[in-house]
């Protein structure tokens, strides 16, 4: 399994046209194969630099790739997008701990 991580800077006040872009690529992606799932973080802070930071679980590397074909990019090329700077990676998990209530 991969995790990919996505900074989203997202000028305050635009929140609901951000969303409204990320839940249309989005619905692509949940219908590909190998997505696990995701979570879509928002900074408390307004002014904080990366505003949303979106976490999506893969099976593989081969599945993430396959998912950011044409129809991908045909929906974030959207010039709408190019206000909405992206920061994105995969990674790996090099250490974890949960706490663990009883």
């Amino acid at each position: 399994m991969v995790r990919y991580i996505n900074l989203f800077e997202v000028p305050e006040g635009r929140d609901d046209e951000f969303m409204a872009m990320f839940l249309q690529v989005n619905a692509h992606m949940t219908a590909q194969p190998g997505y696990l799932g995701h979570r879509m973080h928002r900074a408390l802070a307004p002014d904080a630099r990366y505003r949303y930071v979106n976490y999506v679980e893969w099976a593989s590397v081969d599945d993430f790739k396959a998912a950011h074909g044409e129809e991908f990019r045909a929906l974030v090329s959207k010039p709408e997008w190019r206000d909405f700077v992206a920061t994105p990676a995969l990674y790996d998990v090099v250490h974890e701990h949960s706490a663990v209530s009883n």
